[in-house]
């Protein structure tokens, strides 16, 4: 059986990826493939040459809705906005439409409270995180934030999988997220560029990803 190494090369090294993550089952069994890459070519494209490239290498054959792709623009004459694609599979759309209203900070010696504020559709809705002030994690507590003001409407939802990766002299935050969508849980991906020191990019990521499921 080819090495877990070896198959994140192959995936990573394919033209227009940036990144891959590939989660294996206790078996060693490929069960879901995380991949971040530009606009070049169409999502549902990409997804066959990663199909194809693993099974001209390991000869294993995948199941392709375990491919969940995230293209990210990296124009960098319009690094305030990141363009992302949908996962090349065609889902009925439920139309939520969360936004972030605000994002609040409070610091004292010892810790720091977030709270962050969502409007869906004129009502809203509030959630918060308290992490130590010297926890590097702070990042992780607002989007535990999001998602939990997110869970007053949808108490599915959930991250899976959340990262920040540089590429270059930008760093991106990449996430899947899932809730249960007719008794079944479906994912989606996101992927934003981020602005220097800025925390919304993390709640946005987010937010991106629970209106597209």
């Amino acid at each position: 059986m080819p090495s877990k190494l070896a198959v994140d090369n192959v995936v990573s090294k394919l033209p227009g990826v940036h990144s891959a993550r590939i989660v294996y089952d206790e078996s060693g069994e490929m069960v879901e493939i995380h991949v971040l890459a530009d606009i070049s070519k169409p999502a549902k494209q990409l997804v066959r040459d990663i199909e194809t490239a693993i099974y001209a290498s390991t000869g294993i054959k995948i199941d392709r809705k375990i491919v969940s792709i995230a293209q990210i623009s990296l124009d960098s004459s319009d690094e305030d906005e990141a363009s992302v694609v949908r996962p090349y599979q065609k889902e009925e759309v439920q139309g939520y439409n969360f936004q972030l209203t605000s994002l609040e900070t409070r610091a004292t010696t010892r810790r720091l409270d977030i709270t962050v504020v969502l409007d869906y559709d004129g009502k809203e809705l509030e959630g918060s995180s308290i992490v130590d002030v010297g926890d590097d994690e702070k990042y992780m507590a607002i989007v535990e934030s999001t998602v939990a003001a997110i869970r007053d409407v949808i108490p599915s939802f959930r991250i899976e999988f959340i990262e920040k990766l540089e590429y270059g002299m930008t760093e991106i935050v990449m996430a899947v997220g899932s809730s249960l969508v007719n008794g079944k849980r479906k994912r989606e991906a996101g992927a934003r560029l981020c602005k220097k020191d800025s925390l919304n990019d993390f709640a946005l990521v987010v937010l991106e990803i629970i209106n597209k499921i």
